[in-house]
């Protein structure tokens, strides 16, 4: 890839400069998409939708870190959060046409110093800035920020050929991790074993699973959830299966492997809210010790209560999408609500509408990019009556139908979240089932269900159709990121990709 070289530096009077770096930025800019200063763990965690190399110094009255992102713009994203305690305020802005800036302020009196700041490389574009605990005291000591740790995750043996599922990575989901599988997802089994004190491993065996030939190590969760690294290995049996290690980090607890009914893996921690571990600060130099064999133990299955759901995070790149056979396929999107009809009305006044028109179109995008033609309810914010939506399916002669919405329960029930989608006909519970596999895989959301109604727009169509509700606006965990647009355009990508294997299937 083609790389400029860019500099950068401050000036001023009022300001100390603490150290400069010189980085090689990609030469197509990126975007910040989303960031968040979680308070209870002191970190920072950005994303952007491209590779970028961060640069970060540590600058005086008033203290504060300054996160500068070369070759990048400013997205669609929230300008300041206000912390309290020990930070004052995180604030993102565009320092100039080609720097996007995140700043983390100081309260007055507290200080650090910068040898403590760890800024930690999760993925190509997804980074963490530590900070340690906060006290008050002098002006820190100068210097630059540490240069970002590597991964200390290991990936070996993989062929991705020769078993009924491929393993292809795993994604950082808000209810702990999820194995992404395609094929038949196998029945995992998890045991936990020491080899001292101060080592402790979940091992996790998925029979007739190969890994994926393209699977790398900085593919991997890095230093999330106080796992400190993770080793994937392609066992030699026949069919070949797969072997998942995690070395557990002190504080981290002991972990679960669930397949739920449409066939996703999930590890979900045992016996404690999710919210209340910590991502692991502490960078390794080496690959994991090799852990002992594990002991044969029963599983301890266990009912998570439902908890707060951190900020939402988002692959690297999703997979590519599955291409479509030769031939004229035409796609009835029908985004629900519009125009007088908001829909639902959740936390923070979040809108039915507001969620799902941008997915409906960036879906519809998607699916054109890959030759198929669309058929819209609705492309602008109208009131469309049901029956004419239907219409519009069938005049088009389309393939399939896809009714797009967001749940929504009493406000006084922020515990119930997930998705699920709905059929009317038999014709059209392959395709629903299709959707919310595909949903769950990208986004590891609760599980509803595959479900039959008799909603109208599914009877009145003479295709497939499958209505999909993609989480609660009125829940605690869903919210949150129903409203991040990161998040929408993976559940975009997810529909997308789930319309085009039904296509793939036969129609």
């Amino acid at each position: 890839m083609e790389s400029r070289w860019l500099t950068l530096g401050f000036t001023s009077g009022a300001l100390a400069t603490l150290g400069a770096l010189v980085v090689a930025a990609p030469a197509r800019a990126a975007t910040l998409q989303y960031w968040w200063f979680d308070a209870q763990t002191n970190q920072l965690v950005f994303t952007t939708d491209s590779q970028v190399q961060p640069r970060a110094q540590l600058l005086v009255n008033p203290t504060r870190i300054v996160v500068d992102l070369p070759n990048t713009q400013l997205g669609n994203t929230n300008a300041s959060q206000t912390v309290g305690g020990a930070v004052r305020e995180v604030r993102a802005g565009q320092f100039d046409r080609q720097t996007a800036r995140l700043v983390i302020e100081l309260a007055p009196g507290y200080s650090l110093n910068p040898q403590d700041v760890r800024v930690q490389g999760v993925r190509p574009n997804q980074w963490a800035v530590q900070l340690p605990t906060l006290s008050q005291g002098t002006a820190p000591a100068s210097g630059a920020l540490p240069a970002p740790t590597a991964t200390a995750n290991r990936v070996q043996g993989n062929t991705g050929t020769g078993a009924g599922s491929i393993l292809s990575g795993v994604v950082t989901t808000g209810d702990g991790f999820l194995i992404r599988l395609s094929g038949t997802a196998p029945t995992p089994t998890v045991q936990i074993t020491s080899d001292d004190a101060d080592n402790r491993f979940a091992i996790i065996d998925l029979p007739n699973t190969a890994v994926a030939g393209n699977l790398r190590p900085d593919d991997l969760p890095n230093y999330r959830y106080s796992i400190l690294a993770w080793d994937v290995a392609q066992q030699p049996t026949n069919p070949p299966s797969t072997r998942i290690t995690l070395r557990l980090g002190p504080t981290s607890p002991d972990w679960r492997a669930l397949r739920n009914n449409s066939g996703v893996i999930v590890l979900p921690p045992s016996g404690v809210p999710i919210s209340s571990i910590a991502d692991e600060p502490v960078p390794l130099a080496a690959a994991p010790r090799t852990p002992p064999p594990a002991q044969a133990a029963p599983p301890q299955p266990q009912t998570p209560s439902p908890t707060p759901t951190p900020p939402p995070t988002r692959a690297v790149e999703p997979p590519a999408l599955p291409t479509v056979p030769n031939g004229r396929v035409v796609v009835a999107i029908d985004p629900g609500h519009g125009g007088r009809d908001p829909g639902a009305v959740g936390i923070n006044s979040l809108q039915e509408i507001q969620v799902i028109f941008p997915i409906s179109l960036r879906v519809t995008e998607l699916l054109e990019a890959q030759g198929v033609t669309v058929v819209m309810t609705r492309r602008d914010n109208v009131t469309v009556d049901l029956q004419a939506r239907a219409d519009t399916a069938n005049r088009a002669q389309a393939n399939l139908f896809v009714s797009i919405h967001a749940n929504a329960i009493s406000m006084s029930r922020p515990d119930v979240n997930g998705i699920e989608s709905y059929y009317s006909s038999e014709t059209g519970r392959r395709l629903a089932a299709t959707l919310q596999a595909s949903m769950l895989a990208a986004t590891g959301m609760r599980d509803r269900g595959v479900k039959q109604a008799r909603f109208y727009v599914l009877r009145q169509t003479t295709m497939p159709a499958a209505l999909l509700e993609v989480g609660f606006v009125t829940g605690a965990q869903d919210a949150p990121k129903l409203a991040d647009p990161a998040w929408r355009e993976t559940m975009a990508q997810a529909i997308a990709r789930g319309i085009l294997q039904y296509i793939q299937q036969g129609l």
